[in-house]
């Protein structure tokens, strides 16, 4: 037998970013990559919207291409001195893939990264946060699947995280973020 399983909600269309308003939770903490998500206001947007949800909000800034062990080692400390109920990565694939296994090490602290990376053997999430996806990119669909790919820099090694349980709860595809990409970009992940 075959499982398909996608995001409970796609928000999807020019200002779709502003689904945001919609969410409920106290707490959202946003991760994102190197800058064009902050130079191009949407960081700033993003933020506003979940304020105006009546959210506080922090953000987790500086994930890397091919997000590594320790930005994910960082970034789930990082939620558990925060204690978000909303988890918001924003960006191409390595924010989101990031985000995704900051997510259960948040929701397991006791979890090590060789069980995470068990395929199919993560335990149920949700029980601290829900996830939201927000895409800048094409090529990865990381938005609405149940995958991640990490970076162990020490062994050489690219980790594929796979499990139903990391499949987003909202992906939002604004394509006013997409705009943004330079040209040669832009073909890339849109071949990819």
């Amino acid at each position: 037998m075959a499982r398909f399983t996608l995001p409970r909600d796609l928000y999807h269309g020019k200002g779709a970013l502003e689904a945001l308003k919609s969410f409920k939770g106290k707490r959202a903490m946003i991760c994102v990559g190197g800058g064009s998500m902050k130079k191009f206001g949407f960081l700033d947007r993003a933020v506003e919207y979940l304020k105006e949800a009546g959210m506080e909000v922090e953000i987790f800034e500086g994930i890397e291409p091919d997000p590594s062990v320790e930005t994910v080692m960082k970034g789930a400390d990082a939620m558990l001195k925060f204690q978000p109920d909303w988890i918001v990565a924003m960006g191409g694939g390595s924010p989101i893939d990031a985000a995704k296994a900051m997510w259960i090490k948040y929701e397991y602290p006791k979890i090590t990264f060789e069980k995470m990376c068990k395929v199919f053997g993560i335990p149920p999430l949700r029980n601290k946060a829900k996830f939201c996806a927000i895409s800048s990119t094409s090529g990865t669909a990381t938005e609405v699947t149940a995958f991640s790919i990490i970076t162990d820099y020490q062994k050489g090694i690219k980790y594929p995280i796979a499990d139903f349980e990391i499949t987003p709860d909202v992906a939002i595809v604004d394509p006013d973020l997409a705009e943004t990409m330079p040209k040669n970009l832009v073909a890339h992940t849109g071949m990819d």
